[in-house]
């Protein structure tokens, strides 16, 4: 299976040391670790004692280190138009080939909004994979790098606009095929 086309589900960050048990303190500094187990991706968050403890021998694919923010309360359910975090959740969710770039476009955005934060970029089978992590809830994302080239960005531009403004249930437009021109069967009368 090719990264393309796998899920990649990695769990939010956890409210409680994956050791000790003990709920992170508000400030307190964490240490999150990326693994691959049993297939998948699995992400262990640690509170420093714990990390200074663990393993050596056992190599995490990625580690970092943050500031513990404990999650905003759930915000009441509003029928809105979709915006560059919703649609990119849904895009990753849907792991579409064709929306390889705007997923990528997406996250780029919102690391300059300071929403996504690139913690390391891996080859992985030939591919550049970005590894970000969701500011407020801590979650991880991998989004691969399709390597755009400077002719490319007008048209995924103009596929990301279209995606915002059509909400969730936009469909990806397809790109326009060229077309030859129908044949005149118009006919001139002739005279009798």
């Amino acid at each position: 299976m090719s990264l393309l086309t796998q899920e990649w589900n990695i769990q939010a960050r956890a409210l409680q040391c994956a050791v000790s048990g003990r709920p992170f303190e508000k400030g307190e500094t964490i240490y999150s670790a990326l693994y691959w187990r049993d297939g998948q991706y699995a992400r262990v968050d640690l509170n420093e004692d714990a990390w200074k403890a663990r393993n050596d021998n056992i190599e995490p694919l990625s580690a970092w280190q943050t500031e513990f923010v404990p999650p905003p309360p759930p915000a009441p359910e509003a029928l809105r138009k979709d915006d560059a975090e919703s649609l990119l959740r849904r895009l990753i969710s849907e792991n579409a080939p064709a929306t390889l770039n705007a997923r990528y476009i997406l996250a780029l955005m919102l690391e300059r909004k300071k929403v996504v934060r690139q913690i390391e970029r891996q080859r992985n089978d030939g591919l550049s994979v970005l590894v970000y992590e969701h500011i407020p809830t801590g979650e991880v994302w991998l989004i691969e790098d399709p390597g755009l080239k400077l002719g490319e960005l007008k048209s995924v531009q103009e596929e990301v606009a279209h995606l915002l403004a059509g909400g969730l249930d936009a469909a990806i437009p397809e790109p326009a095929a060229e077309s030859t021109p129908a044949p005149d069967t118009h006919t001139e009368p002739t005279a009798a």
